[in-house]
């Protein structure tokens, strides 16, 4: 994991000390999901190299904002040999994950999966497995439409081209930055200087003062900014970045309280940016904040914290089944014809 502080050399110390000479697989995110902090791929493949180990690198915050090439001729530290991403998080929802890998690794391991079409011939107590690619990974009937979706969703990133994309995100991410480090009371996650360490499309922070729901709540209700909040499915990575010391519990009685402190203290806020945000996107948030930084107490006491941690407005609920009731949808239609 990234604490707050580390850089690329903190980094490239850690996995250096990791490995050994039984080491048989290194496996990374190639962009951190919770920061945006890019990891130095190329110094790590080159001391992987010399173990011959294969490297997995996990791109789903990756493929939709970056170019990426598996092979690189000139340079063999840039070659990837197992690369993993979701299609939901390349703007298809719905659509299949997807596995690129070199044949001769693939063909040591039997497939996970096992059903129809990645069979040569079926035994009573025994099959055999297809050799020809890519039929022996892919068992049963697969999800047509969402492979379909997905590729066409790569199709039109390519076409408008991964360099230009990456260059407008790259500008949008240090923008954000360096007006968000202008708030005093904005707590950045991961080293904010994009000189020391390269971001990718996601910012984590808190605002002191405010828990990160509050924060999350009050941007989506006054200013119609859509911001993920709590823990990204990383609560133990979480954990250790917003305590500042590490946490010692030594009886029931303190892991309790501990509990109840970590309910609300243990998330961030994130902004995510993609091929849809605009600088005038960063502008509205930049403004919002500044906004919420000076109105805590105006806000909070607007909210209060319901049984599952949320933060529900005092005055008004969103009626969620009228707004996305297909029945009202059908009848406001209906009347609209009369």
């Amino acid at each position: 994991p990234l604490a707050p502080d580390e850089d690329h050399w903190s980094i490239l110390e850690k996995v250096r000390s990791a490995l050994n000479e039984n080491t048989r697989l290194v496996f990374f995110s190639h962009i951190q999901f919770l920061s945006g902090l890019r990891m130095p791929v190329e110094e790590i493949r080159a001391m992987t190299r010399p173990l011959g180990v294969p490297m997995l690198v996990d791109g789903a915050q990756l493929v939709a904002h970056q170019l990426v090439k598996m092979v690189n001729p000139k340079n063999e530290n840039r070659n990837i040999d197992i690369l993993i991403f979701s299609g939901h998080k390349t703007y298809v929802p719905g659509s299949p994950g997807v596995v690129i890998a070199r044949k001769d690794l693939l063909s040591q391991i039997e497939p996970e999966e096992v059903g129809g079409g990645m069979v040569e011939m079926v035994f009573t107590d025994n099959y055999l497995v297809k050799s020809n690619f890519p039929d022996r990974e892919e068992a049963g009937t697969p999800n047509i439409p969402g492979a379909i979706g997905l590729a066409a969703a790569i199709d039109i990133l390519d076409k408008i081209g991964m360099e230009f994309i990456q260059e407008e995100e790259d500008n949008l991410v240090n923008t954000t930055l360096q007006k968000m480090m202008e708030i005093p009371d904005i707590i950045i996650y991961g080293e904010p200087d994009t000189t020391i360490c390269k971001r990718t499309a996601s910012i984590s922070f808190n605002m002191n003062g405010l828990d990160h729901g509050m924060t999350a709540a009050v941007l989506n209700d006054y200013f119609n900014i859509a911001v993920r909040n709590e823990c990204f499915c990383a609560h133990p990575y979480v954990k250790e970045m917003v305590f500042d010391e590490p946490v010692k519990i030594n009886n029931a009685k303190e892991m309790k309280e501990f509990r109840e402190l970590f309910h609300l203290k243990k998330g961030m806020v994130r902004a995510s940016f993609g091929i849809y945000s605009t600088h005038e996107d960063v502008d509205a948030l930049i403004s919002a904040l500044i906004d919420i930084s000076k109105r805590k107490e105006f806000y909070s006491n607007l909210y209060h914290v319901n049984s599952n941690g949320d933060y529900n407005h005092n005055h008004f609920t969103f009626d969620h089944i009228k707004e996305f009731s297909a029945e009202s949808l059908i009848n406001n239609l209906i009347q609209q014809e009369i």
